[in-house]
């Protein structure tokens, strides 16, 4: 009967550590993943490089835009 009580203890304590495997990772501020590097720390884009689709608009626009960034 100790035997039996066993096996079933063993087999909660795999089916328990297989579950808890399969948790998902937390993702970290900043940090990307992509297939072609992996992980990696984001690259941010630069207030001219956000701001460029308003450089042929109002000159107002675009500074608004450069004052937000």
């Amino acid at each position: 009967m100790a035997v039996v009580g066993q096996n079933v203890m063993v087999k909660y304590l795999v089916i328990l550590l297989l579950l808890s495997s399969c948790a998902t990772v937390e993702v970290l501020d900043g940090l990307c993943y992509n297939d072609k590097k992996g992980s990696h720390i984001c690259e941010k884009e630069t207030a001219w490089e956000q701001c460029e689709p308003w450089l042929y608009h109002d000159g107002e626009a675009w500074s608004n835009c450069m004052m937000m960034s």
